[in-house]
């Protein structure tokens, strides 16, 4: 993306809203805050209630019904704790394996298990059908949007009083619900993490340790995307402090950087290092790029002598003992 876009994406979580337009109307969408998300908790809490008090199942006793007909199993519920489970773990080895390309297969399969526990998740909701819980989340969701919805920047004035809101038609509220996830979409942690590592941002990274230095207001003020931003860049400032030779081709990247990060440290756990003054074929698994990333950081060991000594090639295991890795 443009670096435009990083830089208006940053303004924003600055401002505290997005500035959108519905039906040729300026329209501020709020960001929320901590404090906020009690508030708006408690619509969740009180339209629960409500359907439970009007006879709708909760979600667990309809996934208990369902169960007991045959149509949902334990297998299937099992299944999606086993994604997540898999998932999890996949992440962790991803940071903690010693070549890059490994990590970029690792992450690979992370993308690949999400898209398969997202479509089981789907397939469980619609089982499940409705609930108390489903419920819920529809009408807080409609009561939220009104309350993220204002006519001003200065986010005094919202756009719709409860009655007018219980007006509209339903398209106007789809319309204004997809302007809404519009604004998630944008402000994700990926895109956060990407924008305080471009250039236009580096001016910014030291200042983020003192993060109500850097609003000027406490932190229980911040919204979730101020919060984020200071976050992040503190993150990677304290990357770039204390990481040695990160190859320039994944400064910008945050994925790999934080993988990167994380296997330094973990090879910084004992002595030894590896001359990158061989090549690929020394190392079991290795690609060109992964040997120009193999630096010393205690002392130097010559790849191409310790290959020879165990017959001209070096396994996983070996290589990882060299580097420092406890196998």
């Amino acid at each position: 993306m443009k670096e435009e876009f990083y830089i208006s994406l940053v303004g924003e979580a600055f401002d505290g809203y997005t500035k959108a337009s519905f039906e040729e109307k300026p329209v501020y969408i709020k960001h929320v805050s901590i404090r906020d998300q009690r508030y708006l908790h408690n619509y969740y809490e009180k339209y629960k209630e409500f359907a439970l008090s009007k006879g709708l199942p909760s979600e667990e006793y309809q996934l208990e019904y369902v169960k007991n007909e045959g149509i949902w199993e334990d297998s299937d519920e099992l299944s999606i704790e086993n994604l997540k489970f898999e998932i999890k773990n996949l992440k962790q080895t991803a940071r903690a394996v010693f070549l890059q390309s490994q990590k970029e297969s690792f992450i690979n399969q992370v993308e690949e298990k999400s898209k398969e526990l997202i479509a089981l998740q789907e397939k469980r909701k619609e089982i499940v059908g409705q609930t108390a819980e489903t419920y819920a989340e529809i009408r807080s969701g409609d009561e939220i949007l009104r309350f993220l919805l204002f006519k001003n920047k200065e986010l005094t004035d919202h756009l719709y009083s409860e009655e007018e809101f219980g007006e509209l038609e339903s398209w106007q509220i789809l319309k204004l619900s997809e302007i809404h996830r519009e604004v998630q979409k944008r402000l994700t942690d990926s895109t956060i993490q990407k924008a305080v590592l471009r250039p236009f941002f580096n001016m910014y990274l030291s200042l983020c340790e003192d993060v109500n230095g850097f609003y000027g207001k406490p932190i229980t003020e911040l919204t979730i995307y101020q919060l984020r931003v200071v976050l992040f860049g503190r993150m990677f400032y304290n990357i770039f402090q204390y990481t040695e030779d990160i190859p320039d081709h994944i400064k910008d990247d945050p994925e790999k950087l934080l993988s990167y990060s994380e296997s330094q440290r973990n090879g910084d756990k004992n002595s030894g290092g590896i001359k990158d003054d061989s090549d690929a074929s020394a190392v079991f698994g290795a690609t060109a790029e992964d040997m120009k990333n193999l630096k010393a950081k205690k002392g130097n060991v010559s790849l191409s002598e310790e290959a020879e000594k165990a017959g001209g090639k070096l396994d996983m295991k070996q290589m990882m003992r060299l580097a420092g890795h406890d196998v």
